[in-house]
């Protein structure tokens, strides 16, 4: 499992001092993004370079307790479905190192620039992500 830490800023909050909640999102999206650059597909290169993208086509976040200035998080990450197109990641926030305070998923198609239609997922890729499974 991919591991980024992070600490919620006073941006983060909304009036009643607590993480507003689209934060999570952004948050996850924050450790999606190392995790990418991790496995040697920086999303900034991704978009330059290739003739795909990868485009978020489902995301869902569970809020399990709140979260408030100067908390420090850790998100972890692991591809929970890989298919032949997409992929499946599942994310775990924690406070503490111990205390669940949040979950979320995000479905990834591989998507052709030209066509705008979904395409295989590139074999390296694929090779990198199948490496990064969690155990059901």
């Amino acid at each position: 499992m991919f591991e980024y830490k992070t600490t919620i800023r006073l941006r983060d909050t909304d009036a009643a001092g607590v993480m507003y909640f689209a934060r999570q999102f952004e948050l996850v999206h924050e450790a999606y993004e190392a995790f990418m650059a991790g496995l040697g597909f920086g999303l900034g290169r991704i978009l330059r370079d290739e003739t795909w993208f990868l485009a978020i086509v489902h995301a869902e976040s569970d809020y399990l307790a709140p979260l408030r200035v100067g908390d420090q998080i850790r998100i972890s990450l692991g591809i929970e479905r890989l298919g032949k197109s997409s992929y499946t990641i599942r994310y775990e926030l924690s406070k503490d190192g111990k205390r669940s305070v949040g979950t979320a998923r995000t479905v990834h198609v591989a998507v052709s620039r030209k066509m705008r239609r979904k395409l295989s997922l590139p074999r390296a890729l694929a090779g990198k992500l199948a490496q990064c499974r969690i155990a059901k």
